[in-house]
Order: C-alpha cells, then sequence, then structure tokens
C-alpha cells in the first residue's frame, strides 16, 4: 500500500532548559523538534535508523535550512509538520514547518539527508522501495537546491575550541548535528547574541567527528549579507583541520517582544 501523502503533525511544549536567556526558545531547539519530528516519521513509515540497520544502511542529515520569523517562549506549545518533498541526487528531501497554538507560522526549513552503509560510512544511491516514500508531497517549505556553500578560506575574526563529550554522540557514534550549529553561535559575541534573533541558518555537514576529538569554530562578517547582519561559519576537527561543517547565520535585532 503506498504511503500516505499526509504530513506528519506533533507538538511540542517549550521547557524551560530550551531557552535561551531572554527566555525564548533556541536555534538548536527547533532543530531538535524537526530531528524529532523526521525520526518519528519515519518509524511510522517503516524506515527509520532502527528499522534500516538490518540492512546495515541509515539516515545521516546533510543540508539544513532554517528560515525564522519568531521563536516560541518558555512554555509555550508548538506544533511541527514534516513531510518528504523528493529527490535531489543523493539527497532525500523533508520539509518542516511550526506553528504556534494560533496558527501563525513561526518557523520553516527543508532539509536534505543521505543514506549511508554503515559498514563503509560511505552515502549510497538511495534504495529503488524508498521512491514511493520520497514524492506523495512535492511542495517546498524552503525553496534550495542546496549549491554547496563556500564560505571564505581564510579571514575569519572570532574562534572558539570546544571538545567532544559522550553526550555530545548520536545513534550513529558521531557529534549529533545540532551540536555543530550551537557551536556555529556560541562562537558570536554574547552581546551579539543579548540583542539579535536568529532569521535564518543555512548549514552543511560535511564529515564526521567522534568522541573525544576537538573542534575549531570560526566565524567571520559575511559582507553579502544584504538586509540585516551574517556571517560565515567554519567548523573543523583541530587533529587533521578537516571542515566537519560550514554555515551561513542571519540576524535580526531584537524587538521588544522578542
Amino acid at each position: 500500500m503506498p504511503p500516505s501523502a499526509d504530513p506528519w503533525q506533533e507538538t511540542f511544549r517549550v521547557r524551560s532548559y530550551e531557552v535561551e536567556p531572554g527566555g525564548h526558545a533556541s536555534v538548536q531547539t527547533l532543530c531538535h523538534y524537526f530531528e524529532e519530528a523526521a525520526g518519528n516519521h519515519a518509524q511510522a513509515l517503516g524506515l527509520s535508523v532502527e528499522q534500516l540497520a538490518s540492512q546495515g544502511l541509515t539516515w545521516v542529515l546533510s543540508r539544513l535550512h532554517v528560515q525564522v520569523a519568531a521563536f516560541p517562549r518558555w512554555r509555550d506549545t508548538v506544533r511541527v509538520t514534516t513531510w518528504p518533498s523528493g529527490q535531489n541526487g543523493l539527497f532525500a528531501l523533508r520539509e518542516f514547518q511550526v506553528h504556534d497554538e494560533g496558527g501563525r507560522l513561526l518557523a520553516r526549513a527543508t532539509s536534505g539527508w543521505v543514506m549511508i552503509d554503515v559498514q563503509r560510512r560511505r552515502p549510497v544511491r538511495l534504495p529503488g522501495f524508498l521512491r514511493a516514500y520520497l514524492f506523495p508531497r512535492p511542495d517546498r517549505a524552503v525553496e534550495d537546491d542546496f549549491t554547496r556553500l563556500r564560505p571564505p578560506p581564510d579571514g575569519y575574526e572570532r574562534a572558539r575550541r570546544f571538545h567532544v563529550r559522550y553526550s555530545d554522540l548520536d545513534l550513529n557514534r558521531h557529534v549529533n548535528n545540532v551540536r555543530y550549529v550551537e557551536w556555529a553561535v556560541e562562537t558570536l559575541p554574547p552581546a551579539f547574541l543579548e540583542t539579535h534573533r536568529l532569521a535564518g541558518l543555512e548549514i552543511h555537514f560535511r564529515a564526521e567527528t567522534g568522541y573525544d576529538a576537538a573542534v575549531i569554530a570560526e566565524a567571520a562578517s559575511d559582507a553579502a549579507a544584504g538586509t540585516g547582519t551574517g556571517f560565515w561559519h567554519r567548523l573543523r576537527r583541530e587533529d587533521d583541520d578537516q571542515d566537519v561543517a560550514v554555515a551561513r547565520t542571519r540576524w535580526r535585532p531584537a524587538a521588544p517582544s522578542d
């Protein structure tokens, strides 16, 4: 029987440990909601990480593009809607929308997932049996063809070093993708984070990082940001200088209602 074209919906109540000092949810919180909803929908479709393990396969998030109109606050309830929207090369595409209880659209995102051969740790072509699951609803939440992000090779103005803890690891035993988002944001000055809110995030995950490694997160102003303020971000392993993620963020001044 073909999978339902109906999107998956899930509600989340913003917890005290999911907010920043101003009382609003962090972008990491939204990313965690996306990850949880995607995993639960995949399980309902019979395509979760656990269900694919017997075939020696797993999912890895490779691309994420988030646009935020407003962040929910502590104790708010939000509804996350997600659906698969097709295929772009090796990427299985998945979309997200976040609404508040009144139906206002707070955030939206698109993502690209790669299927990995667990033994070889290499991407594989999406199997034919996935085709019916990839195209039930082709509309995109954010239009993005995932052209490779190309940050400046040097000239970074800020840098921080992060040490990978056991609690940073995911089911695949490498650093959870949301940690990279967190480390990219943490590289910016606290005074800036207090007075600005993230409006957009594009991040490409390029390599794995394991336990006890050190990651250097660097940030540089993005002269082509247009309206608002923008930064390029590069995260690299300290031992071999390998880029593990690159990102681009857009920020707006915080309003009194924020």
